[in-house]
């Protein structure tokens, strides 16, 4: 673990969230980035930047904790960001982040149209959008006019930092490409700066086992983050299989009812054509009836005898001595 730690610490750059912070509380590397992505601000000073300030919306909200947070001379407010993974929030996340620091924009007392401006700058180390821009400059717009921005003093930021469109100036550029750990020039003024400031943070004996506290603890905690998430997967797919299950059971129940319903329907068909086949041999047994006593009588009349009588129609008609009694004893 400890030599896994000592590489990840001789390793990381300005893409590391802690390495950024320490490196961002430069006063005046701050002060330049803060330069490049704001130029039209012409901003002359800061105040000395800090690090993991922590604001609460109110009591009982979620505290939300700045990376980089500092105010300049004309009282705007500034957040800067260093988002290492996606954890696809990333507009709900600014959200917040812009909530808690317009609130510090406002004093108490203070007319709404004298509130500060407050900006909130995230360098992402994915595209936060998934639209290819190297850069999002976000405000509130009117819909139905796409064009009307709304001032409300609101300005958020987003750098996607593994672009390579070049679409920000060359110093802006070169502080992208730094935290990418991209080939830069060496000469640029602000690479400069931050290679020094680099190495002065991997120089500080307090950062360091810091560094790797921290580290030890972010991986505890992603790996409870990640078994909580595997619990709840595991919970839903249970859910899910339960709730198949009882659609599968219902569909199942469906069918045996139609089944039962088929059977019945066929028994009774099966019942009508049983029923029609004997009103069938019935009739046909009447009719039968009906020309033997015709044929007897017939023969009698012609006067012929008893015997020969019997012997005819019990070849004929292929009946037994009882049957044939039966028709000579009516």
């Amino acid at each position: 673990m400890n030599e896994f730690l000592r590489k990840k610490w001789e390793m990381a750059g300005l893409a590391d969230d802690y390495i950024f912070n320490k490196v961002m509380l430069d006063y005046d590397i701050c002060l330049e980035v803060l330069r490049q992505i704001l130029p039209n601000l012409h901003i002359k000073k800061i105040k000395l930047p800090n690090n993991q300030q922590e604001f609460a919306v109110a009591p009982d909200a979620k505290a939300v904790r700045f990376d980089i947070y500092t105010t300049d001379e004309q009282g705007n407010h500034y957040d800067i960001e260093m988002q290492v993974a996606d954890h696809h929030n990333i507009a709900k996340r600014i959200r917040y982040y812009q909530t808690a620091s317009s609130m510090e924009a406002y004093d108490k007392g203070q007319p709404y149209e004298q509130a500060d401006d407050s900006y909130v700058i995230f360098f992402c180390n994915f595209d936060p959008f998934q639209l290819g821009q190297q850069r999002y400059v976000l405000h509130k717009h009117i819909d139905e006019i796409p064009e009307q921005i709304i001032e409300d003093g609101q300005t958020d930021i987003l750098f996607n930092v593994p672009s390579l469109r070049h679409d920000v100036d060359p110093k802006m550029q070169a502080f992208l490409d730094m935290i990418a750990q991209r080939e830069v020039e060496a000469t640029d003024s602000l690479v400069v700066k931050l290679k020094e400031r680099i190495a002065v943070v991997k120089r500080n004996r307090k950062w360091r086992p810091e560094y790797m506290r921290r580290s030890v603890y972010e991986m505890d905690q992603e790996m409870r983050e990640k078994k909580i998430r595997e619990g709840e997967r595991r919970i839903r797919d249970g859910k899910r299989e339960i709730l198949e299950g009882k659609r599968e059971l219902l569909e199942g129940k469906r069918e045996l009812q139609k089944s039962k319903h088929e059977i019945k329907e066929g028994q009774d068909r099966l019942k009508e054509k049983e029923q029609l086949i004997q009103e069938r041999e019935q009739k046909l047994h009447e009719n039968q009836q009906t020309i033997i006593k015709t044929s007897i009588e017939a023969m009698r009349a012609l006067n012929i005898d008893k015997t020969t009588i019997k012997k005819e129609i019990k070849e004929k008609f292929d009946l037994s001595d009882k049957e044939i009694k039966d028709y000579f004893a009516e």
